[in-house]
């Protein structure tokens, strides 16, 4: 969604506020998967599995095999490369949104890329067993196959926004909430309440579902929004973004569902939202915009 965006949009009119829920430690250097992955796709160098980089090697994971590391959670070269840097600069003092912004910078990326906090925000997910797991635990370690049954945001009553994200939410002429996992990848972010309030205030709010057909393209979209109370479908992602946005983009597969947007008053368009084809998503991107109110 960013890259569509970004395609139809001035350097100075595209801000990214980013999930820092999934951040990790591992190696001894801090991962921040969902920052790097809206770093990597701006700067058109993301790998083919939705994670890493482009041509990237495996040498480190190789060798540390070799000497009986568990490398399953498998960072390439040119990545790690990348959390090395990230680590380094955060043990010298510098806050995470001054480390992404030289990220970007120095990826060529040319609007704004800011995590939701510098402060410490962990996603757990409790699976069927009503045991605890941090989300990397749950989503790579093990797959993502356990039954979730709740999930929780720890440090976020403590957190503050990172600088500049409050101020880019009131300032945008649109809110757009990317089509991702909402317990997962969102709601995170909404867990840190200043940025929730500014949300809930904010004049002109647009989702983009994460479904097609009632399931996500990849990922277990459907099956923790299932586990965590929510209903099926588009419905489902309603409830999950309930007051806080104004418009809900489905895909054309879903478009039965428009209708289920008067329980909530909130207007339900349906379009092609895979964010494919030639353009990759600006046609889409540029139907978002259109909605603007003049």
């Amino acid at each position: 969604m960013a890259r569509a965006l970004r395609s139809v949009l001035g350097p100075d009119q595209l801000t990214v506020i980013v999930n820092v829920g999934d951040d990790t430690e591992r190696y001894s250097v801090r991962v921040s998967p969902d920052p790097d992955t809206v770093l990597y796709t701006l700067a058109d160098v993301a790998g083919p599995r939705g994670w890493g980089r482009l041509d990237d090697t495996f040498a480190t994971m190789q060798e540390l095999t070799k000497l009986g590391v568990d490398t399953s959670f498998a960072l390439g070269d040119k990545d790690l490369a990348v959390c090395l840097y990230r680590t380094q600069l955060l043990a010298d003092g510098v806050p995470l949104s001054d480390v992404t912004a030289r990220l970007a910078e120095s990826f060529g990326i040319d609007c704004a890329l800011l995590p939701a906090t510098n402060d410490p925000l962990k996603t757990f997910v409790q699976i069927g067993d009503r045991s605890w797991l941090s989300f990397q635990e749950y989503f790579v370690d093990r797959g993502h196959t356990d039954t979730v049954r709740a999930v929780a945001y720890h440090g976020a009553p403590e957190a503050s926004p990172a600088p500049r994200v409050i101020q880019a939410i009131a300032d945008a002429d649109t809110l757009v909430i990317a089509p991702s996992n909402p317990p997962l990848s969102i709601w995170p972010i909404l867990a840190v309440d200043p940025i929730r309030e500014a949300v809930e205030i904010h004049p002109h709010r647009v989702a983009v579902s994460p479904l097609f057909s009632g399931a996500p393209l990849k990922g277990p979209a459907d099956k923790v929004m299932s586990g965590v109370g929510l209903s099926p479908g588009t419905r489902g992602v309603l409830e999950a973004y309930d007051r806080l946005i104004d418009t809900l983009f489905i895909d054309v597969t879903d478009r039965v569902d428009v209708p289920i947007g008067d329980d909530f008053g909130v207007t339900v368009v349906p379009g092609d939202t895979r964010l494919t084809g030639g353009d990759h998503g600006a046609a889409f991107a540029n139907e978002i915009l259109d909605q603007a109110p003049l």
